[in-house]
């Protein structure tokens, strides 16, 4: 699935009200990568490349179609560069390996991750007893061949989650830097299926061979009330993830 015909799912941090820091930040928590060969994070710190399986999946995306918007967006831009979009799969030759890390309390999706994405997490915890939502961060990956200008992904990165029904920035969005490379980060409210969400996107634009670039997303999913254990999760991600090409 590609930037061009995917429903977004968001990224919720934080609540009405709730100070929204997308920025990395020092923290404490244990990271371990995502694989496919463990089901729950394990003591060790080591990393290796995101890992998903593909079938149905209760992290499917939601029928949240965001073309059509007022907000111009990398599929806009895609489209009208004739550019070739390409989704990555894990092992996809030549492209980058992406260390996600588990924060406290969260583990692999598994046989849950979307077949579009490279990798999903999702919060295991006692705090989602009896929620109308399970918390998740899924990362998805597309390569672009063509007449690309990274530039012009940063600056377009933001229409995509703005075209949501309902949406309401919280704060500036920011651009800066993950694993060292370009990226944008946005966030805000809208309503997810009738439940009040915060939701936020990371961008990241990654140069690869050939002219090539790859744009990685971050996006991620939970109701207000849930909002703090995922911008924990978050600030986790943001400080921890790497970047490999």
């Amino acid at each position: 699935m590609t930037m061009g015909n995917r429903g977004l799912i968001g990224v919720a941090v934080a609540a009405v009200a709730v100070s929204v820091t997308l920025t990395g930040c020092s923290s404490k928590d244990r990271a371990t990568s995502v694989s496919t060969s463990s089901a729950s994070p394990s003591s060790s710190a080591a990393r290796t490349t995101v890992a998903g399986n593909p079938g149905n999946s209760k992290l499917a995306p939601r029928t949240l179609d965001t073309t059509g918007g007022s907000n111009y967006t990398i599929a806009d831009y895609i489209k009208d560069q004739h550019i070739t979009e390409s989704q990555v799969h894990n092992g996809d030759p030549g492209a980058p390996a992406i260390g996600l890390p588990y924060p406290d309390g969260w583990a692999n999706a598994g046989a849950d991750t979307p077949d579009y994405a490279i990798g999903a997490i999702v919060y295991s915890g006692p705090d989602t007893a009896g929620a109308n939502y399970t918390p998740n961060i899924i990362a998805l990956m597309s390569k672009l061949q063509g007449k690309v200008d990274p530039q012009k992904l940063i600056d377009d990165a933001a229409g995509e989650i703005r075209n949501l029904p309902g949406f309401s920035q919280i704060g500036a969005g920011s651009v800066t830097t993950v694993s060292g490379f370009p990226a944008y980060r946005i966030a805000g409210t809208y309503t997810l299926q009738g439940i009040p969400a915060v939701s936020a996107q990371e961008t990241v634009v990654i140069p690869g061979a050939g002219g090539a670039y790859y744009v990685l997303q971050l996006n991620a999913t939970s109701n207000q009330d849930q909002a703090g254990l995922l911008q924990s999760a978050i600030e986790t991600i943001d400080q921890q993830i790497t970047i490999t090409v």
